[in-house]
């Protein structure tokens, strides 16, 4: 019989069951044959899963997430109130946009910030990306709201983690804000854009991402900007002074940018760590921290970035993302009187000094291309191709070469694997590298499916994936691929009878692929 637990189901009968239940199960009921029937016409969204010689029925109902439209139908006054103000905060931005008067801006600043209802409108945003909806309803809504301040501090739990991006990038410290913070972030987030617009085709860390940087490059290659140097600011948000910062954000109050934009490194939230009030412009500590993570550190960096390239040479282009910095003229003398340029600018900074990282020379059209952003780009004669490095692909290559004795940790490595692929999808431009990617994907979702337990929901995902690029194959080819290929472990011929995968048999049979006999030619099958 099994012993309920919390949300956990512990059974001495098949304690391998463990590993099939869902973090979001809330109602887990083991029964036996004889009463499945009845259950199974009681329950809804239920899963019989069948594991071990006795038969061991399982039955698990879930509840579906709280999204916001079941927000929205239950509390559906709250919702139409709060988000009847956009028009207003949308009119309010554009009002100290368009201002020129100090006093006059300062003061829409603070009537902006200030705003009740405006404050539920980026809270409601807030919550609903950090999918709390469920946690706060319209009164503990209002309540938080009521407590947000941007001038004073406003305490709230502060949690961080050090997380790695890729494997051969550095560990690096994310902090996770809570709803009401992150909204305060959000608000000043919005204020700095419209006080501080930003040239176009310069910027492009909140303004086309990667992919528009990259267009970018390759733009003004055509134009003949071949010659190229890279410099990376060293520990960028770290080394930020918030004193300085807070005179460049000017008329933002400097209150605003020590209790909202910077985060004092390693308080948690506890309001004893700071200070009980704060005025405008009161004197700031010398090193602040801009937190990765906050909503507002990567609007204010970008103005800092710029103001860091003002006044750099006509002769040369340009841009930045995030704290990369790309260099671009037509002959290398002026590339390297711009990079010159650039480091006194740093040195002399008033929110650093910030450092630079070695300076990284190419020429774009030579066979050796040019490295920016995590892609390789190789000049084609007329404009650049770019696919993504190969330190970022290594990492996927050997979670898909893990041998098939390598079963311990190997699941949990393919999952985050499989995760970071759809970053890199997202984030990464391979032109020519649709199928190859593809591929991947697919032999991760085969190593996943081999490495998982029979019957759970990471091997069921792993199938359906498997079978829509196979249909994706079929419809591309006009054949299906040879499935046993997608496990390289299973390259030589010999070893795939006897030994086959029993989830590559289970696809071919839902795919309608005749199992591969032995006499049977390797690459011949039937569909």
């Amino acid at each position: 019989m099994a012993e309920k637990k919390g949300n956990a189901i512990n059974s001495s009968e098949s304690p391998e069951n463990r590993d099939l239940w869902s973090p979001h199960c809330v109602v887990c009921v083991a029964v036996t044959c004889s009463t499945v029937k009845a259950v199974c016409s009681a329950l809804q969204r239920l899963h019989v899963l069948v594991k071990g010689r006795r038969s061991f029925y399982t039955v698990c109902m879930t509840q579906p997430p709280y999204a916001f439209n079941n927000y929205r139908d239950d509390h559906l006054s709250f919702v139409e109130e709060v988000l009847s103000h956009r028009e207003r905060r949308d009119a309010l931005l554009a009002r100290i946009e368009n201002t020129a008067n100090r006093d006059k801006r300062r003061f829409l600043i603070r009537r902006f910030l200030s705003d009740e209802n405006l404050k539920l409108l980026y809270l409601l945003k807030s919550v609903r990306a950090k999918k709390l909806l469920a946690s706060y309803p319209p009164d503990a809504m209002r309540e938080v709201a009521a407590r947000m301040t941007a001038t004073y501090h406003f305490s709230e739990a502060v949690t961080a983690r050090t997380h790695q991006p890729a494997p051969h990038k550095r560990r690096r410290t994310i902090y996770s804000f809570g709803p009401g913070k992150h909204a305060l972030q959000c608000m000043v987030a919005d204020l700095i854009k419209a006080m501080f617009p930003l040239p176009t085709g310069r910027h492009f860390t909140i303004n086309g991402g990667v992919k528009a940087a990259l267009r970018a490059v390759d733009e003004h290659a055509q134009q003949r900007f071949v010659y190229a140097i890279e410099r990376d600011i060293e520990q960028f948000y770290p080394h930020v002074n918030l004193q300085g910062l807070a005179k460049l954000l000017r008329p933002l109050p400097g209150s605003v940018v020590m209790n909202v934009i910077g985060y004092r490194h390693g308080n948690p939230g506890s309001s004893g760590d700071h200070s009980t009030e704060a005025v405008d412009d009161a004197p700031l500590p010398p090193r602040g921290l801009l937190a990765q993570g906050s909503a507002a550190s990567p609007v204010a960096a970008e103005v800092l970035v710029a103001d860091l390239l003002a006044g750099m040479p006509d002769d040369v282009r340009v841009m930045s993302y995030a704290d990369n910095i790309l260099i671009l003229g037509r002959a290398l003398d002026s590339v390297r009187a711009a990079d010159a340029y650039l480091v006194g600018r740093a040195r002399d900074h008033d929110c650093g000094p910030l450092g630079l990282k070695a300076p990284k020379e190419c020429v774009i059209t030579e066979p050796s291309g040019i490295n920016f952003l995590g892609h390789d780009g190789y000049w084609n004669g007329n404009r650049i191709e770019w696919m993504p490095d190969i330190r970022a692909t290594n990492h996927i290559l050997e979670a898909i070469e893990l041998a098939p004795t390598e079963r311990e940790g190997a699941l949990d490595r393919v999952r985050e694997t499989i995760r970071r692929l759809r970053h890199w999808r997202r984030g990464y431009v391979w032109e020519a590298g649709e199928e190859e990617t593809r591929r991947y994907v697919a032999q991760l979702w085969a190593k996943l499916a081999f490495n998982a337990p029979r019957l759970s929901r990471d091997r069921i995902l792993a199938m359906r994936n498997i079978v829509d690029y196979c249909d994706w194959v079929h419809t591309q080819t006009g054949a299906y691929p040879n499935l046993a290929d997608l496990l390289p472990d299973f390259s030589d011929p010999h070893e795939r009878f006897g030994t086959r995968p029993t989830f590559i048999q289970a696809i071919e049979r839902r795919l309608g692929i005749r199992p591969i006999e032995e006499e049977q030619p390797l690459g011949t099958q039937t569909h």
